[in-house]
């Protein structure tokens, strides 16, 4: 039985395609988060290789973490 893709899926689908496409990325990593009245969801999506999604996933992260340590230090 196939899994039919949802509207949230089309999009995340067309964002990748389009970075893959225009910008001829190798690898993409997104991530959002979705909030209702109860609940906050995050949603994570890669493209490419495992390890250059990894890579991105690391920057990424360190990016916010070194951008806060900046901050607190300040």
């Amino acid at each position: 039985m196939s899994k039919r893709a949802t509207d949230q899926d089309r999009a995340v689908q067309r964002i990748a395609t389009q970075l893959i496409e225009e910008l001829s990325a190798d690898a993409v990593v997104i991530a959002f988060s979705k909030t209702t009245r109860n609940a906050t969801t995050v949603h994570l999506h890669t493209w490419g290789n495992s390890l250059a999604c990894q890579g991105l996933a690391e920057a990424a992260y360190d990016h916010f973490v070194d951008d806060e340590e900046a901050d607190d230090d300040a």
